[in-house]
């Protein structure tokens, strides 16, 4: 069945979008170990979009907020798209698959948050190398004790942030479904 949206939709998905464009640039350390890594709460407000309008929408406005970033740090934002892509994408899919009940949410994201934290350690063993002058080894020595933990944590963040946000944005939200 293919997913339609209404100009009311179009518009809250918009406005999301820009909300999470503008938090991805608030950058947190969260792992002391590892000062270059950075939290920001923009995958939050990706996943209350997805579950609140679809996969579709979530990964819309998961792609939209960070694309600007490509003028400033092109491989973060790789990073950043694949990363948030790869935890609203099966949050959404289950969440929608399983009647949207708060269970349904959790497990979605717990699936989601365990792609993303694969999909990044995977992915810096590319990306890495390519922008940095860390070599391949060197960033794969890396994955267990700062890639792993690091990803881990933003993820619970997300995890934690997003339960707590959900039934809240969805009560606001509710009117503008499609």
């Amino acid at each position: 069945m293919a997913q339609t949206f209404n100009t009311r939709t179009i518009a809250v998905g918009g406005m999301l979008a820009a909300c999470s464009l503008i938090v991805s640039f608030i950058q947190i350390p969260i792992f002391p170990a590892a000062p270059w890594l950075s939290y920001d709460p923009s995958g939050v407000i990706c996943v209350i979009a997805a579950l609140a309008f679809g996969p579709k929408l979530g990964v819309a406005v998961a792609v939209i907020s960070w694309l600007p970033h490509f003028f400033f740090n092109p491989f973060g934002m790789i990073m950043g798209t694949l990363n948030t892509v790869s935890f609203v994408l099966p949050a959404a899919l289950i969440y929608t698959k399983a009647k949207q009940s708060r269970a349904a949410s959790l497990l979605g994201m717990i699936v989601g948050a365990l792609l993303a934290i694969a999909v990044s350690c995977a992915a810096n063993l590319i990306i890495t190398p390519l922008y940095t002058s860390v070599t391949l080894m060197q960033t794969a020595a890396m994955i267990l004790p700062i890639l792993l933990p690091f990803n881990a944590l933003k993820m619970l963040i997300n995890l934690v942030m997003g339960q707590m946000l959900l039934a809240p944005c969805m009560n606001v939200l509710a009117a503008h479904r499609s």
